[in-house]
């Protein structure tokens, strides 16, 4: 392991305890060690996170009324991403939306040294954000939470260099093996997703603080999935090219919605105001809401209803709902969600708000999966199971707009316990993927999907100078400039 002989010159006690690891045990044993601790932290962290954004939206969800127009959907995110950009402009000084990209940002400039209040910050923002109508994922947040666990807990113990790195790196795997209890999932997330470039020994210890997250949230969680797919529909109902349709169809889609979060972003990125911003992003989450409640939020306990044969909580609060037959409202508010998710996601995270991308994909997927198969079994009278395929479509849409198929595989597998369909995921998964290359090659396109490289990357694709702070306008010092990026970089890693 590498220690700051500065760290150690600070703490004797410190010293003497590295000293007695270096001569009685192995540097992978000591990382291991670490690396488990820090996922159980993370693990906890993740729960934690759950249950306050349960708390905050269990305030307005229960109001939400079956057969009368919300009108008061409009307000509550404008409220929340107002709430949720004081907080960060005012209290925290720092913006931590965005939190995949600020991880990437960080390890591109080999900035290892995360603040201690990027502990908390990312968590509690995102709580008000989502618990309030955001209607994005969680994954982000704790991900970059994680991050900084790994971080200051590293520096703690006087770590340096690289191995301050891969406790960086567990840190960040472990808190989405935590927050979607999938430990497979969480080490694919860096190793596909951000893509760290780390060592065998730093593998296993990323896949220690996985297993450790995963356990400590499964625990907490009461040993249950968020999500659970029950469905007893054999395998045999899918065949080979009826999963290649859904695929290519949710690789089509997945290019809609990343072009759509593409130029979101570029159009939140110039407005100058942030109250501007915070309020025109809130106005377009809260017309989303209007429309179609279920929005809302996360979305998980709708994705459960509907891949467990209870396809009617799409369409509850649904003004529509008692003028159209239900099945027709279904497919229409499918169509509908389908075209304002991405707009709602990205009005939630660049406007001001803190959220995750990875989440609304599964949501997406989800309505793409069952409109495929409802659609197919009116107008061509097959009999698809619509709860089959609104399960695949999860991996489809996360694995075509993350860019991630691996990532996509294992954790809609292991957040819904629904390994025997795993043969149709894969194949859901790829078909997906590879759509979305294809498309990006005709189209002349390079640049990863959702990644938000236009807040802390130029348009060509080089890294502008970033720190992690915020600038007295209050807007994200990614629009530093080059003068005043070294000092402020500098001030963010102290």
């Amino acid at each position: 392991m590498n220690y700051s002989t500065d760290k150690m010159t600070e703490n004797p006690q410190k010293r003497h305890f590295t000293d007695w690891c270096s001569n009685y045990i192995s540097d992978a044993v000591v990382m291991i060690i670490i690396a488990s601790v820090i996922g159980i932290l993370c693990g906890a962290a993740a729960f934690g996170f759950k249950w306050l954004i349960s708390l905050i939206s269990g305030i307005f969800m229960p109001h939400i009324a079956d057969n009368s127009i919300n009108w008061w959907l409009i307000g509550v995110p404008i409220v929340g991403i107002l709430l949720t950009g004081i907080l960060t402009r005012y209290i925290f000084h720092d913006n931590p939306s965005h939190g995949t990209a600020q991880i990437i940002n960080a390890l591109n400039r080999n900035n290892y040294e995360l603040r201690p209040d990027i502990i908390y910050a990312p968590v509690l923002a995102s709580s008000i954000t989502l618990g309030m109508g955001g209607t994005s994922g969680s994954e982000g947040p704790i991900a970059y939470t994680g991050a900084a666990i790994g971080s200051n807990l590293g520096r703690w113990l006087g770590v340096k260099g690289d191995d301050l790195k891969a406790l960086m790196g567990c840190g960040m795997c472990a808190g989405i093996a935590g927050i979607f209890i999938a430990p497979i999932g969480g080490v694919l997330f860096g190793l596909e997703v951000v893509r760290i470039k780390i060592s065998t020994k730093a593998v296993l210890a990323v896949f220690a603080a996985c297993i450790a997250s995963f356990l400590t949230a499964l625990f907490l969680n009461g040993y249950s999935p968020d999500m659970y797919f029950s469905s007893l529909i054999p395998t045999s109902s899918v065949n080979i090219l009826t999963a290649a349709l859904l695929g290519i169809g949710c690789g089509i889609y997945s290019l809609y919605y990343s072009g759509v979060m593409g130029k979101m972003d570029i159009f939140f990125k110039k407005i100058k105001s942030p109250w501007i911003s915070n309020i025109i992003g809130g106005m377009i989450i809260g017309l989303c809401l209007l429309l179609f409640p279920s929005m809302y939020c996360v979305g998980y306990p709708i994705i459960g209803d509907t891949i467990n044969g209870n396809p009617e909580a799409i369409i509850k609060g649904c003004a529509l709902q008692g003028f159209i037959p239900s099945e027709i409202i279904i497919m229409l508010a499918c169509v509908g969600i389908l075209l304002l998710k991405c707009w709602g996601v990205c009005a939630t995270n660049s406007s001001g708000g803190v959220g995750g991308d990875f989440a609304p994909t599964l949501f997406a997927g989800c309505m793409a999966g069952y409109l495929f198969a409802a659609s197919c079994n009116t107008w061509f009278d097959t009999q698809l199971p619509t709860t089959l395929f609104a399960f695949l479509g999860m991996a489809g849409v996360m694995s075509g707009a993350i860019e991630a198929p691996l990532m996509s595989i294992f954790i809609v597998l292991e957040m819904s316990r629904g390994y025997e369909y795993a043969l149709p995921v894969v194949i859901v998964a790829v078909v997906s993927y590879i759509t979305v290359q294809a498309g990006k090659k005709a189209s002349h396109t390079s640049i990863r999907m959702i990644r938000h490289y236009f807040w802390f990357h130029g348009s060509e694709g080089h890294q502008l100078p970033v720190s992690a702070g915020t600038s007295a306008s209050g807007r994200t010092s990614a629009e530093a400039t080059p003068e005043t990026s070294a000092t402020a970089t500098t001030t963010s890693s102290k």
